[in-house]
């Protein structure tokens, strides 16, 4: 596969971007195909997801998150395990580099601008493996909360998307 150079933005592209990024704890994909795992809407169909975020794209590495989101330029992510369950099963997983030019963004669904999604199949054309999904968001600055589920339910339920939740939690 062709070696592409890995930005790590912060900020949302207004135009779309080159290449996106989608975290799997799947390793070893040649092809993504459009699934109904975590629909944001029940009448949107199938769909890949990815985002131009480095960062953000590590949290979807697990399977055990429950909730994600960013404030400001801050990725973060809900898992509903205690700590040292989700380290002992923690595999690690990849992040695949795609093409966008099927990618549309809906700026009024999910992550906003930083969620892009396709109907189509996608080949990726590069992947970068990682040995523990903790280790890779904690490199990218992303936030982890491990809380229970009565906390991620309060946080799910609160205005701004639980901030003052999580500030507590500091």
């Amino acid at each position: 596969m062709e070696k592409i150079q890995i930005e790590t933005e912060r900020e949302p592209k207004k135009e779309k971007p080159e290449f996106l990024y989608h975290g799997s704890p799947h390793k070893g994909l040649e092809e993504l195909e459009p699934r109904a795992h975590r629909r944001r809407d029940p009448e949107e169909g199938n769909r890949v997801f990815a985002t131009q975020d480095f960062a953000l794209a590590t949290v979807f590495m697990t399977k055990d998150y429950r909730s994600s989101g960013r404030f400001g330029d801050v990725s973060y992510v809900c898992i509903v395990k205690p700590i040292e369950e989700f380290v002992k099963s923690d595999k690690g997983g990849h992040i695949y580099v795609l093409p966008s030019d099927t990618f549309m963004s809906d700026p009024t669904k999910g992550l906003g601008m930083y969620e892009w999604t396709s109907k189509e199949k996608v080949k990726p054309v590069d992947k970068i493996e990682f040995s523990s999904t903790l280790d890779a968001m904690i490199e990218n600055a992303v936030q982890v909360y491990f809380v229970d589920e009565e906390t991620n339910r309060r946080i799910k339920e609160a205005d701004a998307h639980g901030l003052s939740i999580f500030e507590s939690m500091q």
